[in-house]
């Protein structure tokens, strides 16, 4: 049976906002989004927002159990001894609890679609089973030669025996140019090709790793040594020369990227994912996201993880851009948290937006008091949680609502 929702403000994403919208659902699609008057809601949420389900494209779920441990500083390279450390202590029951906590925290924060970068991709086995749709990217490191084909093998064998299902997917993610081996991140790619799945990419994410991949020198070196793994042959000539290896060949998702030439040659098809609190916790330089989307290259928005973000809330993300970036139309930033990521992931067939033979994935956000005429503004200044949370056309938050039925 048909069942409808209204709202004051329905946000499609895909065009522009309806007001006194009306959605309806059959099973786990939505059927129309229109104005009012053409039918009567079964339920009226009132003064609220209705918007798609929130896409985080970059998080790591099993770094949960780090929330306040290791505060993000300059520093760096001395955040990544603390968060090596801590991987290298957990056994697999504390991982397996740290993805569900996770993923718990992302579903009461409106997520219904993810990109997990996973160590050993140990967070297939629960988001396989989750309610809300997912890519689990695999990780790849290795800088030496040797590792580097520990990894390729580890990784093919992951992927012969993780096969992508109605609403989880595999990918890969060489992780980032201190970690990867520069013929790693080319031979992950075509792998990836082959096996048509996406890929992320961490890039530009620090200072400290320009310096090393343009000089040879700085924290990196003195790390990676301290670590066994320095081979300074395996090192990417530059930024550029990573977009190249990776982009060519699959949609990719270069992720942070706060110190690329904005005027980088970005492959068709990629997507730049910024995380707005966790770039701003270590006080890295302007983001050169605007320069991006006026270029007309894609730019999806990601929480990062509990490592280095208090929580996993994709709408405090957008509003602490907001409130950075006042001048950043609202329409661009909420298609950045939505549609663009899903896009990214390449679930936008199914997700991201509210639009006719989509799955019925939304939140219901309380709106900010008044009566501005200016919706993104009451969405934005707000400082009100997720409501209510739908994926695949059921309840997920709260869990006793009204029926879904006339």
């Amino acid at each position: 049976m048909p069942w409808t929702l209204a709202a004051r403000w329905i946000f499609p994403v895909s065009g522009p906002p309806i007001s006194d919208g009306i959605l309806t659902i059959v099973g786990e699609r939505i059927v129309s989004v229109e104005p009012a008057g053409r039918r009567t809601a079964d339920i009226d949420l009132g003064d609220v927002a209705i918007l798609p389900g929130f896409v985080n494209a970059h998080t790591h779920l099993d770094l949960s159990g780090l929330r306040g441990q290791c505060l993000p500083c300059a520093d760096f390279t001395g955040w990544l001894r603390q968060v090596i450390a801590h991987r290298r202590s957990t056994t697999p029951g504390q991982i397996e609890s740290a993805v569900r906590v996770g993923l718990a925290e992302s579903l009461r924060h409106g997520t219904t679609l993810l990109g997990d970068i996973a160590a050993g991709g140990a967070s297939w086995p629960i988001l396989v089973k989750a309610p809300l749709r997912s890519v689990v990217f695999y990780e790849m490191l290795g800088l030496t030669k040797e590792r580097a084909e520990q990894s390729w093998e580890a990784t093919r064998i992951w992927l012969k025996t993780h096969l992508p299902t109605n609403c989880c997917r595999p990918g890969l993610s060489p992780h980032a140019p201190y970690s990867v081996r520069a013929e790693l991140f080319a031979r992950a790619a075509r792998l990836g090709r082959d096996w048509q799945c996406p890929m992320a990419v961490h890039l530009a994410e620090s200072r400290e790793e320009w310096e090393l991949l343009h000089h040879h020198c700085g924290p990196f070196v003195a790390f990676l040594k301290n670590l066994g793994v320095w081979d300074e042959d395996g090192l990417a000539s530059s930024e550029n020369s990573i977009m190249s290896l990776c982009g060519q060949h699959i949609p990719t998702l270069f992720v942070h990227c706060n110190y690329v030439t904005p005027s980088v040659d970005v492959p068709q098809h990629s997507t730049i994912v910024y995380c707005p609190r966790t770039h701003s916790a270590f006080g890295h330089a302007p983001h050169p996201f605007r320069h991006f989307l006026q270029r007309g290259v894609r730019v999806a928005l990601g929480t990062d993880s509990l490592a280095s973000n208090p929580d996993l809330s994709m709408l405090a993300e957008v509003r602490h851009l907001h409130r950075q970036c006042p001048d950043v139309p609202g329409a661009v930033l909420l298609r950045m948290a939505t549609l663009s990521g899903a896009e990214a992931l390449g679930w936008a067939e199914e997700t991201g937006s509210l639009e006719t033979g989509k799955s019925a994935d939304l939140v219901v956000v309380p709106l900010a008091p008044g009566i501005s005429c200016d919706p993104y503004q009451r969405l934005f200044d707000s400082d009100l949680p997720v409501q209510r949370v739908l994926c695949r056309g059921h309840w997920l938050m709260p869990f006793a609502v009204e029926s879904q039925s006339p």
